[in-house]
Parts: C-alpha cells; sequence; structure tokens
C-alpha cells in the first residue's frame, strides 16, 4: 500500500539532510515472493509541454472505471504535491513479485464518438502517460500516428535500452471499408512489463507498449498486460542511476562553462586587486600624510577622489524601509539556496520524488532568521525608525510575490483541470508551516539584528550637512548598471541551459549539484569583485549613494537571465496557455529571487569595502 510520511515528518526528516519520499510500494521496498507489486498511475499530457498534464483517468480509457474494483488514492508530500503529481492505483494490473505473468486482459471498451474524438486528439498531440513501480518511473506514450515527429530517443532508451524481454506479436484489426487507407490514430492495448530484481528488491523496471489499434467511432479496445522478471546483480542504491544522463549534463561544454567562470573570476579578483594594491595604496599614503607632508608633495592639490565623501559615505540611504527589505529577503535567499544545495550533494534528491521542492520550502521556512537579522542590524545601523513595520514587510515580501504568481498559475491550473492544481490541504499546510515557524523565526532574528547593531558604528562620523553630488552624465549610473549586470551573467548563460533542459523536460534530471555550487561560488565571488569595482568608481566620482548602485548593479544580473529564459522559451517546442502562464510565471519568480540574491551579495561586498577604505583614514 502506498504510504506517505505526514508534513511534520518530512520537515524533521528534511532537516537531517535524510529526507525519502517513498510514496510508491512499500517503504522498506522489500517485497515477499508472490507479493503484489502495486503499479501507480501519476499523470498524462502532451509531450511538448512538461507541465501540461492531466489526470490519468482523463484519457477516458476503461483502465480504472468499474465497480469491480477499488482504486486508492495515494497521498502526496508537499513536494510532489507542487510537482503536480497525482497517484492512483491500477488494481486490474495485478503484478506478483517475481511472478511471470501471461498476456492477461485488462479491460475491454467500445469507443463512443465522442470518446474516439478525443482520444483521438491526444494522439495527435503526442499524449504520454507516467507509471510508478516502487518508486521506479515508468513513461510510454499513449498511441503512435503518422505525423510522430518529436524527438524520443531519450525517452527510448529508458523504456528499452536495458529492455530483454519479447514483445507479443500483433495482429492486424479489423479496420471498416469507409476508414480502410486513411492515416487513423492507433491506440497501444498492450503493455509488457520487464522487471529486474535483487534478492527481494526491485532494481529495475522497463514496459514496452505494444499492439496498436486504430481508433474510430465503434472501434473494440481490448486492453491486455504482460510481466516477465529477470535476476541482476546490481545494488538498490544504483538503481535510479539508468535515469541519469551524463553525456548530456557531464558533456565537456559543462566543464567548459566552469572554466569560463573561472578565467572570468580571476580577471575580476585581478582588478580588484589592483584597486586595492595600487590605487588605494596611493591614495592612503597621500590621505593619511601630515600637513607638513601634505606641503611637501603637494603638486597642484588635487582633491577629489573618494575621500572627499567620507562625511557622507556612511549616510542612510534613500528609501531605507525597501532597501531593508531587498536586501534581508536576498540573505534569507542566498542561505537558503546554499542549505538545499549542500543537503542535495549528501543526498542525492534526485532520486526521491518531490524531495527537492519539499526542502526548499523546509530550508525558506527555517532560514528566515537569517534574513531577519540581516534586515534588523541594517536598518538599525542606519537609524531606521519604525523597524516593527518594517519587520513585518520583510516577513511578507517574498511570500507575497509568489503568492500572487501562484494565484494566477493555480487559477489556470485550475481552469484547465490540470494536476498542477496545488492541492487545498497542501496550501494550509504550507501556511501553518509559516505561522509556526516563519514569522517566530524572523523576529527573533530581527531583535538579535537589532542587539547586533547596538554595538556596531561607522568609521567616520556622517556630517549634518549634505555633501553636492558633482554633475554627472544621466547615462552614467544606468550604464554602470547595465554593464555591471552583463558580467556575472556571462558566468551563468552556459549552466542555465543545463538547468532549463532539465526542468522544462520530461526526459532529463538534474543531479550535477556539485557544478551548480561551484558555479554559484564562483558567480558570489565575481559579483562582489564587480561590486566592489562599481563602487570605488562611484566613491571616486564623489558620489556616496554606493547602497542602492551596489545592489541594482548586481541585480540586473537577474534581467539578462530572464531574457534568456524568453529565448529559450520561443526556441523550444512549448506552446499553449497554460505551458506558457506557468513557464513565465515560475522564470519570473526564479528571476526575482536571483537579483535579490545577487543584490544582497553585491551590497554586502562593498559594504565590508568601503568600512575597510574609511577605518585606514584619519576622519576630518
Amino acid at each position: 500500500a502506498m504510504k506517505a510520511p505526514g508534513w511534520w515528518v518530512a520537515a524533521v526528516t528534511c532537516l537531517a539532510g535524510t529526507l525519502r519520499c517513498a510514496l510508491a510500494g512499500k517503504d522498506t521496498h522489500e517485497y515477499t515472493k508472490a507479493e503484489q507489486v502495486v503499479v501507480w498511475t501519476d499523470k498524462v499530457g502532451p509531450y511538448n509541454n512538461p507541465q501540461e498534464t492531466y489526470k490519468y483517468d482523463s484519457l477516458g480509457l476503461c483502465e480504472l472505471e468499474g465497480d469491480d474494483i477499488e482504486v486508492q488514492q495515494g497521498e502526496l508530500s508537499i513536494g510532489e504535491a507542487l510537482e503536480g503529481h497525482e497517484f492512483f492505483s491500477s488494481p486490474r494490473l495485478n503484478i506478483a513479485f517475481g511472478q511471470p505473468a501471461a498476456k492477461t486482459p485488462v479491460c475491454n471498451m467500445v469507443l463512443t464518438a465522442e470518446k474516439a474524438k478525443e482520444l483521438s486528439g491526444k494522439i495527435y498531440e503526442n499524449y504520454w502517460y507516467q507509471l510508478y513501480i516502487d518508486d521506479l518511473p515508468i513513461w510510454a506514450f499513449v498511441g503512435e500516428h503518422s505525423k510522430f515527429g518529436v524527438d524520443v530517443s531519450r525517452l527510448s532508451h529508458l523504456l528499452q535500452a536495458s529492455n530483454r524481454s519479447k514483445t507479443p506479436p500483433s495482429g492486424v484489426p479489423p479496420v471498416p471499408k469507409h476508414l480502410k487507407g486513411k492515416p487513423l490514430p492507433r491506440v497501444y492495448t498492450h503493455r509488457h512489463f520487464t522487471l529486474f530484481r535483487n534478492g527481494n528488491q526491485i532494481i529495475e523496471v522497463d514496459m514496452e507498449p505494444s499492439n496498436p489499434w486504430p481508433v474510430y467511432e465503434g472501434a473494440p479496445l481490448n486492453f491486455t498486460y504482460s510481466a516477465v522478471w529477470y535476476n541482476t546483480n546490481k545494488a538498490f542504491k544504483d538503481r535510479t542511476m539508468r535515469y541519469l544522463d551524463p553525456t548530456f549534463f557531464e558533456h565537456k561544454v559543462h566543464w567548459f562553462s566552469i572554466v569560463n567562470s573561472f578565467m572570468l573570476c580571476l580577471f575580476l579578483c585581478a582588478v580588484v586587486a589592483i584597486i586595492l594594491m595600487k590605487t588605494l595604496k596611493r591614495d592612503f599614503t597621500r590621505y593619511s600624510a601630515t600637513e607638513a607632508e601634505e606641503l611637501e608633495t603637494m603638486d597642484g592639490g588635487d582633491e577629489s577622489g573618494w575621500k572627499q565623501v567620507n562625511g557622507d559615505v556612511f549616510r542612510r540611504p534613500d528609501h531605507l524601509a525597501i532597501f531593508t527589505v531587498v536586501y534581508a529577503t536576498g540573505c534569507h535567499l542566498a542561505c537558503m539556496v546554499l542549505i538545499v544545495l549542500v543537503f542535495a550533494m549528501l543526498n542525492s534528491y534526485y532520486a526521491s520524488r518531490g524531495a527537492t521542492a519539499s526542502s526548499f520550502v523546509i530550508s525558506y521556512l527555517v532560514t528566515v532568521i537569517v534574513g531577519g537579522y540581516e534586515g534588523g542590524r541594517i536598518f538599525r545601523m542606519f537609524g531606521g525608525q519604525q523597524w516593527k513595520r518594517t519587520m513585518i514587510y520583510q516577513c511578507l515580501f517574498m511570500p507575497s510575490l509568489v503568492f500572487a504568481s501562484f494565484v494566477v498559475i493555480n487559477t489556470t491550473a485550475i481552469m484547465y483541470r490540470a494536476t498542477m492544481t496545488v492541492p487545498f490541504k497542501t496550501i494550509i499546510i504550507i501556511l501553518t508551516l509559516f505561522i509556526v515557524l516563519c514569522v517566530p523565526l524572523h523576529t527573533a532574528g530581527t531583535l538579535l539584528g537589532r542587539r547586533a547593531a547596538a554595538g556596531q558604528s561607522f568609521p567616520s562620523r556622517v556630517h549634518h550637512l549634505k555633501r553636492p553630488i558633482p554633475t554627472k552624465h544621466w547615462l552614467f549610473l544606468p550604464a554602470m548598471i547595465v554593464t555591471a549586470g552583463l558580467v556575472p551573467f556571462g558566468c551563468l548563460f552556459i549552466e542555465m541551459y543545463f538547468i532549463l533542459s532539465a526542468v522544462w523536460s520530461h526526459n532529463k534530471i538534474y543531479y550535477v549539484y556539485g557544478f551548480m555550487l561551484a558555479i554559484i561560488l564562483l558567480l558570489c565571488l565575481v559579483i562582489v569583485c564587480v561590486s566592489i569595482t562599481c563602487t570605488y568608481v562611484l566613491l571616486n566620482a564623489e558620489d556616496y549613494r554606493w547602497q542602492w548602485q551596489s545592489f541594482l548593479s548586481c541585480a540586473a544580473t537577474s534581467v539578462y537571465v530572464f531574457l534568456y529564459t524568453v529565448h529559450y522559451f520561443y526556441n523550444s517546442t512549448m506552446s499553449g496557455f497554460l505551458q506558457t502562464v506557468y513557464y513565465f510565471g515560475t522564470s519570473l519568480n526564479f528571476c526575482i529571487g536571483l537579483g535579490l540574491f545577487c543584490g544582497a551579495l553585491g551590497f554586502a561586498g562593498s559594504s565590508r569595502f568601503v568600512f575597510l577604505i574609511y577605518s585606514n583614514i584619519h576622519a576630518d
């Protein structure tokens, strides 16, 4: 029977880094001889639109119909519900552990005109379906047609590469005379299961659909199945390795992206090193000199540069509450991503259905204390007022953005009756977790941050009168933001292709978390270097508004990423309103989060740089 851990169990196991969502078959994955192996139906949908999926019974076939069977509905974890799974058992597929099954009837039906039209449309749209046997996925197409033009090379490999079974012969169906010679779509009526076991555990599962039968009004459909078992020496822990695609994800281009990012990082680090070791050293020598030494070395009295704004550089930034909200949210997301990646590397989340989505939810809830801490610290350090109101804004900012897009996506999914509709139960669970965990942790983090800021002071005091900012070309600041955002994108664009290929396809599973962690670490270094460079250029122009500039210069990277996602969509085979809404809603949320992440990191790097250089000069 299908058994799912409760949400509180999922939270504890995710925090412990041992999340295992075994929601099909037995939790132990161990069977006795001739014990029934449950086949779970999941979802169906057009091949070109990975997220446009519907319930299995929407095919209108007789497999799950009838009063003589009892169809069980599987419970879902938070991650599985967010990924759009819908589990229903298929009692008519009676597979016993270790026992071969000859060709066995499943059900019979005669197509009505309406069902024939609907089924033909689904076959022409290359509908596929997904089954699970003992947590192992199976993909297959509903049928075939003469217009079959999709690339199914990888899917065919998953279905047949290790299958050593023999497909039962199929006869030529008797087609009515008035339909003979017409290119009718054909539905597969036989499924042959090939299962591999090691002792009392299932290691591999394959299925070959066959016996295509023409679809027309009055067509008799006789569905059957068969099963054969083989022994294998493959270990249980390695059974999900066959679903990975090392030729794609470990391609030399992927390694090139690492080298490309590393070289870019070295170049930017060298630029920053030159600024620190040469320019700043010369500035420190001049600004720290005594009055007599200045008179001796004076060659015209160059009074321009970052030293001139030391009385304004720590002035409160404009719209402090908004700045605190976006910066604190970025710190929160950065910590969440780091934790998820570390646990993913240690626990192989790709092997557990829904584990990645569950880990993101739980990690977001428990790392909210980081955002609260940074927000409370920055807000008090710059002397902000009404900190309680700002704390509430921080706590609700990102959830509000996600909720707004969720309403649009979920409403569209409800209209289409798609499986991407998040169940009301899951919404209540997430809302409860937010109230129980997120709110108190964020409050505690804010209080801790305010206490930490109480003992901090700026290296130089802030003057009462603002220093006038020299006039610059109106394109100076926008050009800096546009240029600075493009540099970190150079670290990301190759990795983005692999990530998008895994997310927006059926047959690719992203598993190279080490690559992603390396790219993110290099991206962090690049962002810090870019931010420091932009801040130094800005301060040398005697413009002390470095806080927003450092944030926006790095956050601009997300704009380029979003433009890349638009390019990817229009060069893919995805289409339809539901898929478009889901794609751009998800991509927009991702890019907003990436912008906050990069912006917060950029400000943190610039803040450290500004504190460093102004703590080494004599204040006026």
